[in-house]
């Protein structure tokens, strides 16, 4: 008698196996993708506290406490400003007004969200109707 597998016993393993991977995939690529947006939200929620530091401390030099800061166009020096934990966005705008409120539209190429908050809202949130880095600036927040 011989050892082994037969040619159906191992296309129907195959099968079974591409089975499972395609119904698992789509559900590992979600995960992923929720994972890069909550991680990109923390990261913006880390720029809005890191902008409350520095509008504090330029107050306490009686120095201006505005900024602005364009993340596709600004310098690498004005970028990092603002000390924070996580990546960069790279694109939007994040504004500090006279007052110490936060603006900001920031953009995540990897996660491709837009992250808002406004001046009056407490927490950044995404936008889902802004699917681009070039709509993700500030002119595209409603107060």
């Amino acid at each position: 008698m011989k050892k082994g597998f037969t040619l159906i016993e191992l296309l129907a393993v195959i099968s079974i196996i591409a089975i499972i991977a395609l119904i698992t995939t789509p559900l590992a690529l979600g995960i992923i993708n929720s994972s890069r947006e909550k991680a990109f939200i923390s990261a913006a929620h880390g720029l809005v506290v890191s902008a409350g530091t520095y509008q504090a401390e330029r107050q306490a030099l009686n120095e201006d406490p505005t900024l602005l800061i364009n993340y596709k166009t600004s310098s690498d020096d004005v970028k990092n400003l603002l000390k924070t934990d996580g990546d960069l966005p790279d694109a939007g705008e994040l504004k500090i007004d006279d007052n110490g409120k936060v603006t900001l539209a920031l953009w995540s190429n990897e996660a491709h969200i837009c992250v808002v908050k406004s001046a009056s809202s407490k927490s950044a949130v995404v936008d889902e109707d802004i699917t681009n880095a070039d709509e993700c600036v500030l002119d595209s927040i409603e107060e």
